[in-house]
């Protein structure tokens, strides 16, 4: 996290309005330095540490508020409004990776069944009439996973150590298993 820059020229026991003004010139420029970061979303830290800085501003101007006549609430607002979206891409950020991992345990888990019930039928039988188009769609549909997330994330899917989330046996929702027609 970016650590607020110092505030030179405050006097201790100068007039309100004045010192307020040299701080949120420094802060206001915090929050400018990273005008050239938000194009990127690979800039992840940066919109974090800008996010960071929106919300040192805010506070100032809302404690700061009374010592000027304008009212700066509608600044506070916008610097709200940039403050919650740039949360919303930082909790984004944060979810990437844990939802990549449960993609690639997704598709393990769905090849393995899709395998058993080809090789098994549904019930123990002979395969369903179809099963080797049904096959192809789900290698498909984990082709198309695999492809997407490169399109949105612009990279392969992680191959760092997973973030394990796992779910007790009895909280896993159960699936219904069909019979073929």
């Amino acid at each position: 996290m970016a650590r607020p820059r110092p505030v030179r020229g405050v006097k201790a026991g100068g007039r309100l309005a004045p010192n307020a003004r040299r701080v949120l010139a420094v802060r206001i420029g915090e929050v400018y330095q990273y005008d050239g970061d938000v194009a990127d979303p690979a800039n992840v830290t940066e919109l974090h540490d800008m996010r960071i800085a929106c919300k040192r501003l805010r506070y100032l101007l809302e404690i700061f508020g009374a010592a000027f006549t304008a009212d700066l609430s509608p600044f506070v607002d916008e610097v709200k409004a940039l403050q919650d979206v740039l949360g919303d891409i930082h909790d984004c950020d944060v979810q990437v990776p844990m939802l990549e991992e449960h993609l690639r345990w997704l598709n393990a888990r769905e090849g393995e069944a899709v395998a058993a019930v080809l090789a098994d039928g549904p019930l123990g039988g002979a395969p369903p009439r179809g099963a080797a188009r049904v096959a192809r769609a789900g290698a498909a549909a984990g082709s198309a996973v695999r492809d997407a997330s490169e399109a949105i994330f612009g990279r392969e899917t992680s191959t760092e150590p997973p973030l394990r989330l796992t779910m007790s046996a009895s909280s896993r929702p159960n699936a219904p298993v069909s019979s073929a027609a």
